[in-house]
């Protein structure tokens, strides 16, 4: 008979825990709508900088070297 008891004060505690205005705000239906818009100008592949930029080329750069010069070319 106590484990009846303890099961029901539970259960009831439960529910009024449940109907007291606890909410999940989730935005599942607005955060999605943009969704096919953004997929189509996304590109997975994003260039940051050069490999291997040389001592002297700032970044995005990378030094490139012939017989008689030297200099930066972007990547």
């Amino acid at each position: 008979m106590r484990k009846i008891a303890v099961l029901l004060t539970a259960t009831f505690a439960l529910l009024l825990a449940g109907t007291l205005g606890f909410q999940a705000d989730a935005t599942v239906g607005s955060a999605t709508r943009g969704l096919p818009t953004a997929a189509k100008n996304y590109s997975p592949v994003d260039r940051v900088a050069c490999r291997f930029n040389g001592p002297s080329c700032p970044v995005g750069s990378t030094r490139v070297c012939r017989p008689w010069r030297c200099w930066c070319v972007r990547c």
